[in-house]
């Protein structure tokens, strides 16, 4: 072959080098992320962690669930009241108000969990020591609705577990924008 032939990539082009093209801009690589403080790799947070995520579904599903029995038992004391009293006389030596305050003490509970919930995403050591908190605090409800509060103190030890481990702090630590 002769450097004279214009398939032959070896030949010296009489016209010099191309001038500089563009690349194509699918090959080009994606840009990375800015570096993070203290030369820290950044980026997007990632999805939440598993564990972090199960918490989460217990706050919705026991907040839910206790919600809902909190109405549906306030409607039917009051619907039973006059009965219960008849039967039982005083309810105990204890005055109807109370076990309303109780209903309400269940109920304020139950929303302040889906509140909860909610504002996981967002993060903060703040949300999670409450969210800790308020795992703490079903576990006492359990206690003070055994024997059907054994399914709240085990949800409640779950969720103390769960949110006190390094994955979860780190999730809930982790830099904000």
């Amino acid at each position: 072959m002769s450097s004279s032939d214009p398939n032959n990539p070896y030949r010296n082009d009489p016209y010099g080098p191309p001038p500089h093209q563009r690349p194509d801009p699918s090959s080009e690589h994606p840009l990375a992320p800015p570096p993070g403080p203290y030369g820290s790799p950044s980026g997007p947070p990632g999805a939440m962690p598993s564990k972090v995520n199960s918490s989460r579904l217990i706050f919705f599903i026991a907040g839910g669930i206790q919600a809902a029995l909190s109405v549906l038992l306030m409607i039917a004391f009051a619907a039973a009241e006059d009965r219960l009293e008849d039967t039982y006389g005083d309810l105990g030596g204890v005055d109807t108000g109370a076990y309303y305050t109780l209903f309400v003490l269940f109920l304020l509970h139950a929303i302040a969990g889906i509140v909860l919930a909610t504002r996981f995403p967002r993060g903060g050591s703040g949300l999670r020591i409450a969210a800790i908190v308020w795992s703490a605090l079903l576990i006492l409800l359990g206690i003070a609705a055994l024997p059907l509060g054994l399914l709240w103190i085990a949800l409640g030890i779950v969720c103390v577990v769960l949110l006190a481990s390094s994955e979860s702090a780190a999730w809930f630590d982790r830099p904000r924008t």
